[in-house]
């Protein structure tokens, strides 16, 4: 199973009808890998959203006071995954033209939202299988060896004297480098510094107690400088 599967999704609805509200928050809470991060009664009050943070999924409604859900959609520069919802069906072929990925006529069952998200899900796990086979290796060397490394195999980085060490799921290669050098050869979305001795894979991270992080069953020390952006990550 790839591990995108896994991986949850935030998405807001935007939606000025009470009832539509609940009936799509309801529906959302046997969505597992989807988190509700707002409902929103405007498109307005969502896009101040969008500015803040960056949303996987809306569930946009079209006929909507201020602005409708198609005007809002187009002055987007970059959208977020699109299924509309609407009980007048005249707006679907405009809808799809702005690349929605799902129409939903009001009233919709559970069963036919669930169509809509698997939609969302399917295409979502097919660009995160694009995305691995398009990572990108990094050249080291270790113990007389060149190794094409990929940075989603490292579960942290170790800072050695003159020396560090790539900690892997089955190995550990030693190569001479600096810290600080080798993060910049590092995806910054997915690794943090979090010690001067110290980056780790934000993806294998376990858990974290105290000032401690736990990846692959290893305890990683926290610098107290470090602990409250790490937070703000995890929390995302």
């Amino acid at each position: 199973m790839n591990q995108t599967t896994n991986k949850i999704y935030t998405c807001i609805i935007v939606e000025d009808e009470p009832l539509s509200q609940e009936i799509l928050e309801s529906y959302l809470q046997d969505c597992p890998q989807l988190k509700l991060k707002a409902i929103c009664n405007d498109a307005l009050e969502a896009n101040q959203i969008l500015l803040k943070e960056a949303i996987d999924l809306l569930f946009l409604d079209i006929n909507m006071p201020k602005m409708n859900g198609i005007e809002w959609l187009k002055s987007l520069d970059q959208s977020p995954k699109v299924i509309f919802t609407t009980a007048y069906p005249e707006y679907a072929v405009e809808g799809f033209d702005l690349n929605a990925l799902d129409y939903l006529l009001k009233p919709f069952s559970f069963e036919r939202f669930l169509r809509s998200v698997n939609k969302f899900l399917s295409l979502q796990e097919k660009v995160g299988e694009k995305q691995e086979n398009q990572e990108e290796t990094i050249l080291v060397k270790s113990n007389k060896k060149t190794y094409l490394l990929k940075p989603s195999e490292l579960n942290y980085i170790e800072s050695d004297g003159d020396y560090l060490k790539l900690h892997r799921k089955d190995d550990c290669l030693v190569i001479h480098d600096t810290l600080k050098h080798f993060q910049t050869k590092l995806p910054s979305n997915d690794f943090m510094r979090i010690h001067r001795s110290f980056i780790i894979n934000l993806g294998k991270i376990d858990y974290l107690e105290g000032n401690q992080v736990c990846i692959a069953k290893q305890m990683v020390p926290i610098a107290n400088s470090y602990i409250d952006q790490l937070m703000q990550l995890i929390k995302k």
